[in-house]
């Protein structure tokens, strides 16, 4: 008796994420019953539309549907990409995108649909072209004979390299005398970042409404949101949409599905209706679809790759090669996103579906290698494996008919191979990077060491780890933002903000034995302090602002922070809320006015560096009372070892005010202190942190202080510097406030899947300052 033989369509459960399965029987070994074919009906139902539902607010859904079918080619008939019109234009891809997006901002609706619809068909000619040259010349390559036959020294690898280069330059020229000049000189990287991730249809859209084109609209938002599913504004204008006349849920559709899926889905219509020839011929055709997609993908990978640094020769192959490969491992989940629903076993179903359908053609060799082949890649799979049992009962069935295909196998072991390569690569390298920390660390020691001696200069006495401040990086930010004033007009440093009036002060100069000090309740409520936690939970770096030392300042503590410009630059790429950034900026903004306030000054007080750090407590901490978080320090001089703290670099001397806002008082220890000198004593004066809670006080040497070290738990804070010279003010929270508007009016620049944001990001934010349109617009235009 046959059991289990599966006739479904997996589908991802309604909760934790795994598969509901639906088991079909057999009530004799010549045939299945038909009532399984009813039973998973409602398995095959095309979940196309309950994305949109869920977008919308409700889930609906019967037994009786069975799919929202995709427009896309028919298989049968070959994919025709339309040629760039170049009797028309003359531009390159990148000049046609810009035009477009300037179109957008000047409200030309007509120009801005003309323009990101040629764009976006000379991408596609562009792509095509690129990726049958790579498949094209890399056959070539493997296809000729070595000039010399022995491979010494991994020779015959070079020379295929050099086959296939000659062969792309050959290919592309011939494209060129077709297409003309301008074709190949269109994608800057920015740019086709922004084509790849479907950014076209976040402007089409709008474009599209404002033409009244609303199921053009409709469609072109859902395709920007199978990419981008949490992109809260383009889920707002869906919403809005489904609202106008002529735009039904169920009519929707995926401008950009991939090529198989509607071949797929009619092969389940055809395995449904129990037509299993023709449901073979689709399932074997989708099959081959979804692995020519896939390797097109990985063609696709191998472009231009900025390794920001000048490698040897051996590490700049690996470094790209690694690149490649990351790419590389990312197409089978694009291929696997079917509208929005990720199917992670979408590949082996088709194993699942033939092997059923080729049993109903009484084609038990093919049903067998089908069953092999599924187990390949699930190998423990109670329900594949009591098939193999029953079809290993059936005469004439031999051991060889479950040997897995071949497209499969190849597609395994090159899986299987890269992941354990990626691993390894991120294991072996991990270790360098411990070791080459260790050294640092050892240079920091002997650095410690290091006292003034008479008649040293001052210039020759090293910071003990000085708080993170201005930097270079800065700097040239700086002179970015300058360049954009000078455009138009100058850039206010803020803007007016609430005053809370549950703020009180709970301690003042005479209280903490000082002058120019106080402590201040009342800035955050819990709620306020639990999100900024989890913003530090999921951006803090660790070492960040200490050259990525994890420990700068006790052995006992691992210290991570986060700065307003990475966190700027985390919202700009749609990898976190911009309300996080928004709180974050209010309540630095709050904290500033208040000490300016407090404090009566005749100038502006500015924000020069925000820091969000936290330090947590090692699992093997001693609890030593004695040890400090942050020894004793001002913030604008260096305390050398006679008390006298020396207003010269490398010192921050252009500080004028500090405040550091707690954020949580659930560890022990991490007391902040006043001091008189280096000294610890029993009478310096203690702040105990609790959420809300604020010290602020001058930043000279009248006020040196520290903080003890945390025992237990994980201490969280807001540590601010504040300067009166506006030429030290912090201008990545200028840029901040200029992406806050511009992800509020177009959203993200770029997927966060394609972008990683390096340790040192300053260069990347500032190259997107100098790049992209909309801020610079924003910048012009702050008063």
């Amino acid at each position: 008796m046959l059991r289990d033989v599966k006739s479904h369509i997996p589908q991802r459960a309604a909760a934790g994420g795994g598969s509901r399965r639906v088991a079909c029987r057999v009530g004799s070994s010549a045939e299945f019953s038909a009532k399984q074919r009813s039973e998973t009906r409602c398995s095959t139902t095309m979940r196309f539309f309950v994305l949109i539902l869920f977008f919308c607010g409700t889930i609906a859904g019967n037994n009786d549907t069975l799919f929202n079918e995709i427009r896309i080619d028919d298989p049968a008939d070959p994919i025709v990409v339309p040629e760039l019109d170049l009797s028309v234009t003359d531009r390159t891809l990148h000049e046609i995108y810009y035009d477009a997006v300037q179109a957008y901002l000047d409200e030309d609706w007509d120009r801005c649909v003309e323009n990101f619809n040629q764009v976006w068909h000379g991408y596609k000619v562009y792509k095509r072209m690129v990726v049958n040259c790579r498949k094209k010349c890399r056959a070539k390559a493997n296809s000729e004979a070595p000039i010399f036959p022995e491979n010494i020294e991994d020779l015959h690898f070079y020379e295929r390299k050099i086959v296939e280069t000659l062969c792309l330059l050959t290919c592309n020229q011939e494209y060129l005398e077709i297409a003309g000049d301008n074709a190949l000189k269109t994608l800057p990287r920015e740019t086709e970042s922004k084509l790849t991730n479907y950014h076209v249809y976040e402007y089409l859209h709008i474009c599209y409404f404002k033409k009244q084109r609303y199921k053009d609209a409709a469609d072109a938002v859902f395709t920007f949101l199978v990419r981008h599913p949490k992109h809260e504004m383009s889920i707002k204008a869906l919403k809005h949409y489904l609202m106008f006349p002529g735009v039904e849920t169920q009519n929707i559709v995926n401008l950009e599905a991939a090529p198989y899926v509607s071949i797929y889905f009619k092969g389940v219509l055809a395995y449904e209706d129990a037509n299993y020839a023709e449901a073979v011929a689709l399932f074997e055709a989708s099959l081959a679809s979804y692995l020519q997609a896939e390797e097109e993908c990985r063609f696709y990978c191998e472009g231009p790759f900025d390794q920001g640094w000048h490698p040897e020769f051996t590490s700049s192959i690996a470094n790209h090669f690694t690149f490649c490969l990351k790419c590389k491992q990312i197409c089978h989940q694009r291929l696997n996103n079917i509208n929005g629903d990720y199917r992670g076993d979408m590949l082996k179903s088709h194993y699942d579906y033939l092997q059923f359908a080729y049993y109903k053609l009484r084609n038990l060799k093919a049903a067998c290698n089908a069953v092999g082949t599924y187990l390949l890649f699930d190998p423990v799979h109670e329900t594949m494996l009591q098939n193999r049992k029953y079809y290993s009962t059936q005469p004439m069935v031999k051991e060889q008919y479950f040997q897995p295909r071949k497209e499969a196998l190849a597609y395994v072991k090159r899986h299987e191979y890269e992941l354990t390569l990626l691993r390894y690569i991120s294991d072996e390298f991990s270790v360098v990077d411990r070791k080459f920390a260790d050294i640092r660390k050892k240079h920091q020691a002997r650095r410690e060491k290091t006292k003034e001696k008479p008649g040293q200069k001052i210039e020759e006495v090293e910071a003990l780890h000085p708080p993170p401040g201005h930097s270079f990086s800065n700097t040239l930010l700086f002179n970015n933002l300058s360049a954009i004033q000078d455009e138009k007009h100058a850039i206010p440093d803020r803007k007016p903000q609430r005053v809370r009036d549950d703020i009180s002060v709970v301690a003042e100069a005479k209280e903490l034995g000082g002058k120019n000090r106080y402590v201040a309740d009342g800035f955050l409520n819990s709620t306020e302090c639990e999100l900024l936690m989890r913003l530090a939970s999921m951006t803090a770096v660790e070492g960040d602002g200490y050259n990525e030392y994890k420990s700068p300042h006790s052995k006992y503590e691992r210290f991570e922070g986060i700065t307003v410009g990475r966190v700027a630059l985390m919202v700009y790429l749609g990898q976190i809320e911009s309300e996080r950034l928004r709180q974050l900026l209010e309540t630095t903004e709050e904290a500033r006015s208040h000490v300016e306030r407090y404090f009566g000054l005749d100038r502006a007080l500015h924000v020069t560096y925000t820091h969000l750090v936290c330090r947590t407590a090692l699992p093997d901490s001693p609890g030593d009372p004695n040890d400090l978080s942050h020894q004793v320090h001002a913030d604008n001089c260096l305390l050398n070892d006679r008390n006298v703290c020396v207003h010269e670099s490398p010192a921050y001397t252009w500080r004028d005010h500090s405040a550091i806002l707690y954020l949580n008082q659930d560890f022990q220890g991490g007391e902040f202190f006043f001091a008189k000198d280096r000294v610890i004593r029993e009478s310096d004066s203690l702040v105990s942190p609790r959420c809300g809670r604020m010290v602020a006080f001058s930043a000279g040497g009248e006020n040196l202080h520290g903080v003890r070290g945390v025992v237990r738990g994980r201490r969280c804070a807001l540590a601010l510097w504040f300067t009166q010279d506006q030429r030290y003010r912090e201008y990545e929270r200028t840029l901040a406030e200029a992406i806050l508007e511009r992800v509020a009016s177009v959203g993200p620049a770029t997927n966060e899947e394609d972008v990683q944001v390096p340790l040192r990001y300053e260069d990347l934010l500032i190259r997107y300052a100098n790049s992209d349109v909309f801020l610079k617009e924003f910048l012009r235009d702050s008063s």
